[in-house]
């Protein structure tokens, strides 16, 4: 079985990549997907749930620490019942990738796993903020990574994107770098990289890491949305690694506003936003008849049509979030 670790900072195009690698791979091997998400509100398991893989969810925490032991124990699982050719783990964008991978390093895999891929996906268009503001967890995730994909090329310039290339080798000398937008990369230079490049990750995730996480579930909690909807929403609040909390709400048979969702993302991106301050947030709408995925991350939001039914889901992440504030503003994007 081969383990590809794809990680990287909330909203670097995690979920994007897995999509292309499923479309890729998913009709040639049997692949499952771990993803573990920040928050309670799960929305990436949903966009890739019929891609080609079987999809596993796990609960809010970080695999890396306080889910430890669940993981471990859904990873025995998925090998004794599915025995698949390859599993994807999309962890949490603030994990602490060196103890995720020792724990596929265990004794407990050895006879199970032939090759972990640390694959680090990187935000053109943030990265260089992140690494000023968050310096030992960016250097902690580009050290422990064989692949970097430097994504969203496609919105900077190719001197920009160069500088980011070059801070990126500064820290793993070893680590080969691609060059991608939308996530999608020439397989065949894919490969060729990870068949090439030093596992440097092998080491590096014996290194002492230091990234606190502290995570503290608040609970969730139910009430009645009246404004002439027979509908329910659910509140989730989470807070985790880096400082960041997590606030998401899961509506039941609520369609909305296109226009007026949109002036509330643009309101989450304002610089000095009343709502807290924002680093990301991805929601799932339903418009009439219709779905469409709505995101906000390195301070740009777009929106695009999708195949989905169901409920509608957002889950914002970021400092100071004012729930009181969100959630009445999401209710004016109700017609």
């Amino acid at each position: 079985m081969i383990v590809d670790i794809v990680f990287g900072f909330l909203g670097s195009g995690k979920t994007t990549f897995i999509i292309r690698a499923l479309e890729k791979w998913g009709t040639e091997e049997k692949i499952v997907v771990l993803v573990n998400e920040f928050g309670d509100v799960g929305i990436d398991g949903d966009l890739l749930t019929g891609r080609g893989g079987d999809v596993v969810e796990l609960p809010s925490g970080c695999i890396c620490c306080t889910l430890q032991t669940d993981f471990r124990s859904q990873m025995l699982e998925i090998s004794r019942t599915i025995n698949p050719e390859r599993v994807i783990v999309e962890p949490t964008g603030v994990a602490t990738i060196a103890q995720i991978r020792s724990i596929f390093e265990a004794q407990l895999f050895e006879d199970t796993i032939e090759h972990i891929n640390n694959i680090f996906i990187a935000d053109a268009t943030g990265f260089m903020d992140l690494y000023k503001a968050n310096r030992h967890f960016v250097e902690s995730q580009v050290r422990n990574a064989r692949l970097a994909l430097l994504n969203k090329c496609d919105r900077v310039d190719k001197r920009k994107a160069m500088v980011i290339q070059g801070a990126i080798l500064a820290v793993n000398p070893e680590i080969t770098v691609l060059m991608t937008e939308f996530g999608a990369v020439d397989w065949a230079e894919y490969q060729f990289a990870l068949s090439t490049t030093p596992d440097s990750g092998q080491t590096a995730w014996k290194e002492k890491e230091h990234i606190t996480h502290i995570t503290e579930t608040k609970g969730e909690n139910h009430f009645t949305h009246d404004a002439g909807h027979d509908s329910h929403i659910h509140l989730h609040e989470n807070e985790d690694a880096l400082g960041y909390e997590s606030f998401g709400c899961v509506y039941d048979d609520i369609s909305f506003d296109r226009e007026r969702l949109e002036d509330f993302f643009e309101k989450l991106n304002a610089s000095e936003s009343k709502l807290g301050e924002i680093v990301r947030a991805k929601g799932v709408f339903r418009i009439g008849d219709r779905y469409i995925l709505i995101e906000l991350a390195s301070g740009e939001f777009s929106s695009q049509p999708i195949s989905r039914s169901g409920q509608t889901k957002i889950s914002i992440i970021g400092r100071g979030l004012d729930r009181e504030m969100i959630t009445a503003a999401l209710e004016r994007c109700v017609p």
